[in-house]
């Protein structure tokens, strides 16, 4: 899960890439930073990551668009070296083969085909009343408290069940799951010491021999059923793929969808006219998810790496240096959208989305359209049985320290 990259800046004084401290001082609020930084220094060296720093939006969309010169293989290595330990965690698993977000070419479109069905929008619109039964059960279970975390109480447990019901999981191991994903978010996200690189390491393999066993039961006494398990357990994937790529899916199926719907009700609450308004006219609901995935992307980073020497935003870099491209950055890009730096819920009213959220290319989101719906009815049911919905006032706003995902740690919410 390792490369060899280039830690050589080809910039004249470089100064940004000391001041890019996304863990910390620019945890809360990136977007001033970013802003500099497509004006100062769009790409500069992070000895941080140890890579490079994209920030601005037509750059980005060149990379994303040339997976021939910006391979995906790097995109699930961890930002710190795993200690020899984990890697002796590692070897109780399965071997760490690609997922598809780390793929490319045939070897992408191979494992990504047998999930194209299970994610269309035939398939999306079945689940359609599981989403509403659930969002509905959640409020129901708060409704009457006047206050409630809308983290862990609706916008974590909603896509994560709507995720398990797609896989034909039991709900009883939610809890598991949720801190499986959580530590294995952490394990390559973050910049863990080696004891948490440990701990999180056995959550990882956990999550996988957990899977297996799913893959398994289904193999042995096929139900002819449609979920993804099924789908996944008649593929001609072997083991080691199955278990990597619905580990991946049920990661990224919630984790997405819960910080959009997070960071949606928080941008609309501090703006109490924006969140009125979406109680009196629903249908504004839809651009209010697109505005609010190019506001503040849940997604807010991807990496690429260099195949040969290129040339990129006036800089020459070797082959084999990893580039963190900053989707967070290139979605305020005031070259591209004008008042970047507003939340303006008509702003794709009238046009198609074109912001970065879910990527672009062969390596666009594949649950994307899940993400959306899932987004679109918690806002829905939220707007209706809670119109009065406000933020508790006095809380302190928490992200949790991760370079590629971007959502709150909790978000105290009252009505009444």
């Amino acid at each position: 899960m390792t490369t060899e990259h280039s830690t050589q800046p080809s910039i004249k004084c470089p100064h940004l890439g000391k001041e890019f401290q996304p863990f910390t001082s620019q945890l809360e609020n990136p977007y001033s930073f970013y802003e500099r930084a497509r004006v100062e220094e769009p790409l500069f060296y992070s000895p941080l990551l140890n890579g490079y720093v994209l920030t601005r939006y037509d750059d980005i969309l060149a990379v994303l668009k040339d997976h021939v010169r910006f391979s995906s293989t790097d995109t699930l290595s961890p930002i710190v070296e795993f200690t020899p330990e984990v890697y002796q965690v590692f070897r109780q698993g399965f071997p760490l083969v690609r997922d598809l977000v780390n793929s490319d070419g045939e070897e992408h479109q191979r494992l990504r085909a047998p999930f194209l069905k299970a994610f269309s929008l035939e398939k999306l619109e079945a689940v359609e009343s599981d989403i509403y039964a659930i969002s509905n059960r959640l409020i129901d279970a708060f409704i009457n408290d006047g206050k409630t975390d809308i983290i862990s109480q609706f916008a974590h447990p909603l896509p994560l069940e709507a995720i398990l019901t797609m896989y034909g999981i039991a709900t009883d191991k939610m809890a598991d799951i949720k801190g499986w994903c959580y530590d294995m978010n952490a394990l390559i996200f973050s910049p863990l010491p080696p004891s948490e690189q440990v701990k999180c390491a056995h959550s990882f393999v956990a999550m996988q021999h957990y899977v297996a066993s799913l893959i398994e039961e289904q193999r042995k006494a096929p139900q002819n059923k449609d979920d993804l398990i099924s789908t996944i357990a008649t593929s001609d994937l072997s083991m080691p793929y199955c278990v990597r790529i619905l580990c991946g899916l049920i990661q990224a199926g919630h984790k997405t969808s819960s910080h959009l719907i997070g960071n949606a009700v928080k941008h609309l609450l501090e703006h109490p006219h924006l969140w009125q308004a979406i109680c009196n006219n629903p249908s504004l609901i839809p651009h209010v998810v697109e505005e609010a995935l190019r506001y503040d992307a849940p997604v807010s980073s991807m990496s690429r790496t260099t195949t040969q020497e290129v040339e990129l935003a006036g800089i020459t870099l070797p082959a084999n240096t990893r580039i963190f491209l900053m989707y967070g950055s290139a979605n305020r890009d005031e070259a591209k959208y004008n008042n970047a730096n507003e939340l303006d819920i008509e702003r794709f009213a009238h046009t198609t989305p074109n912001h970065l959220a879910f990527g672009h290319g062969i390596h666009h989101c594949i649950g994307s359209n899940l993400a959306r719906k899932e987004a679109r009815i918690a806002l829905e049911l939220l707007s209706q049985r809670l119109p009065n919905l406000r933020l508790c006032p006095n809380q302190e706003f928490t992200h949790i320290p991760t370079i590629i995902f971007r959502g709150f740690s909790q978000l105290f919410v009252e009505w009444g």
